[in-house]
């Protein structure tokens, strides 16, 4: 098999790491093996997973999501669960999609973005649910987009960040706490490159890679050294230069120009993979000495998550929580010890699989995108094949079986071989 030349891969997993993928074909034709993807054209490089739910584009823009739907979140007029993947409603032809908790967003080819799923933004409505895609009031059209906890974000062409949605903990960094119900500009003179949104908090890489965060830190995620949170931007990571931001629930990690991985923040779970499971409040380097092009860790609601690199080869490396098969058997503790938040050993901690340290993952290579959902993982190889693995209750997997795999799985609906 032909390995997809390692200057494609940085580039489309870079994209990746910004939140939202701008959609990059790698390969043509069409294929009917199953119900919900008749003769539909080549999956892309835009790839997204959130809540027990993924999301994928195709090369003509549409979205076609699979897994739970209480919120509404596959986009599809329905609450319906779906085990295979089905398309999004609306006609929509998107360049980009981003996924969070039980949110989708996504843009379309003029910069505007629409989302669905969990819906904060209609005043004087705590819970309201879109099952299609509706827009977000923005002053500019966007370049890139990303997904929390009932908030999103986005960057117009200049860098400028404009975030939207809840804002309890002041991540939607406008100097205050108060619900917007529209794209309103952040609070800072800084232009970004790229932005990456965690449950509760946003940390963005200028073009020099110098990194902002501001919301919640609980557990140190904002990476200033502190457990201090902020509605405005903070300076983070010390003089640090880093690329390829990646957000968790509330730990974050990232990679230097060489490709080293560092995180910072909670890690209950190992999710750091500093080989101890001691929370950090600082950058901190992944141990194992591994070079990565791309690092995704999930996102949504959970103190126990799973972090995946993939390096310029397409190798798939993961360490953090893997009850569920998330590290595809590799070999795991059995048992952590989960730390409290102040760093002390929790003195009744749950008994979970997890992994302090990176894991090559069997049963997948020459990988071009990936990421990382509540307990399952997908990824796109250099032939186009959709996988995943982890948790598949909830039809995450897009198997069409419901149930947890631990080694990668083709997603069904007729993913095509490239020619």
């Amino acid at each position: 098999m032909r390995r997809q030349s390692p200057r494609f891969l940085h580039r489309t997993m870079a994209l990746s790491a910004a939140g939202a993928i701008v959609a990059g074909a790698v390969a043509c034709g069409s294929d009917s093996a199953g119900p919900s993807f008749p003769a539909t054209p080549a999956v892309t490089t835009a790839l997204a997973t959130g809540q027990q739910f993924s999301c994928v584009l195709t090369t003509d823009g549409k979205s076609y999501c699979w897994g739970d739907n209480l919120r509404g979140q596959l986009g599809d007029s329905s609450f319906n669960p779906e085990l295979v993947p089905t398309p999004t409603a609306g006609g929509h032809q998107f360049v980009a999609i981003a996924a969070g908790y039980f949110s989708v967003c996504a843009l379309d080819r003029g910069g505007r973005a629409w989302c669905w799923g969990d819906d904060p933004t209609q005043p004087g409505v705590p819970l309201s649910y879109r099952t299609v895609p509706a827009s977000v009031s923005a002053p500019h059209p966007f370049k890139s987009i990303t997904v929390g906890a009932k908030f999103g974000c986005g960057l117009d062409s200049g860098g400028a960040a404009y975030c939207w949605g809840i804002n309890t903990q002041g991540q939607l960094g406008v100097g205050d706490t108060v619900r917007r119900t529209g794209a309103t500009a952040v609070k800072t003179g800084v232009r970004f490159a790229s932005l990456v949104a965690n449950f509760w908090s946003v940390c963005g890489l200028t073009a020099d890679g110098a990194a902002w965060c501001w919301g919640d830190n609980t557990y140190g995620e904002l990476g200033t050294g502190d457990m201090v949170p902020s509605n405005v931007p903070r300076a983070a990571a010390g003089t640090l230069k880093l690329h390829n931001l990646s957000s968790g629930p509330i730990h974050e990690c990232a990679l230097t120009d060489g490709g080293a991985a560092l995180c910072w923040g909670n890690n209950a779970s190992g999710q750091l993979g500093e080989g101890t499971g001691m929370q950090r409040l600082a950058p901190t380097p992944v141990v194992g000495g591994i070079m990565f092009s791309a690092i995704r860790s999930s996102r949504v609601n959970s103190i126990y998550s799973t972090t995946c690199g993939v390096t310029s080869s397409g190798d798939v490396y993961c360490w953090g929580y893997g009850s569920k098969g998330q590290l595809a058997g590799a070999p795991a503790t059995s048992a952590c010890t989960p730390f409290t938040a102040a760093g002390v050993v929790n003195p009744n901690p749950t008994t979970f699989v997890c992994d302090y340290t990176p894991e090559k993952i069997a049963g997948i290579s020459n990988v071009v995108a990936l990421d990382v959902g509540l307990e399952h993982i997908c990824a796109i190889d250099a032939t186009a094949r959709l996988l995943c693995w982890g948790d598949g209750a909830h039809g995450e997997l897009g198997d069409g079986n419901g149930v947890a795999e631990a080694t990668p799985v083709l997603v069904k609906g007729g993913l095509p071989v490239p020619h």
